[in-house]
């Protein structure tokens, strides 16, 4: 077995890790003595040429930067197809809202009664309850699990 593992070394054409997985392996299963061993990884790590050991690497480097440039094209392309649609739309009369000068839509949402510390109300939330607008004044650091009827010291009512 070391003649052969040693002449694959020689050749030069092996993955280090993987030489070094066989040479381990070949090893334990007690058909290389511990100067073998020695000697064949030391002649690996000599032998070792880079390419062999990143080809994949590079491999998928390549990949990826084909697929970024893809996905970079798509998106440019989707970009091309909305701003066209909202041409059409406008030229047809539409008012198209500005997405950054429109207010949140929710910004008061339904109040939703806490399950637990993990979903509970903070300083400064902002909920709809009973058809009023409520922020949460809990100090900072405490959770507020209960309505505003149930505490009201942590609820101010927003007129």
């Amino acid at each position: 077995m070391y003649t052969i593992i040693k002449n694959v070394i020689e050749s030069g054409r092996f993955e280090l890790n993987d030489i070094l997985t066989k040479i381990d392996t070949i090893w334990v299963q007690g058909d290389l003595t511990d100067e073998q061993k020695a000697d064949l990884v030391e002649l690996a790590q000599t032998k070792a040429d880079p390419i062999n050991s990143y080809a994949p690497l590079q491999d998928q480097i390549d990949k990826l930067a084909t697929e970024l440039a893809s996905v970079k094209t798509q998106s440019q392309t989707n970009a091309d197809e909305i701003t066209a649609i909202k041409a059409k739309l406008e030229e047809q009369g539409t008012e198209i809202p500005d997405p950054e000068s429109s207010e949140p839509e929710d910004e008061y949402p339904p109040y939703v009664d806490p399950t637990g510390a993990h979903d509970a109300y903070h300083y400064g939330d902002k909920v709809t309850y009973n058809g009023k607008k409520y922020v949460c004044t809990a100090p900072q650091g405490t959770a507020c699990v209960w309505n505003p009827d149930t505490y009201p010291a942590y609820w101010q009512l927003v007129d």
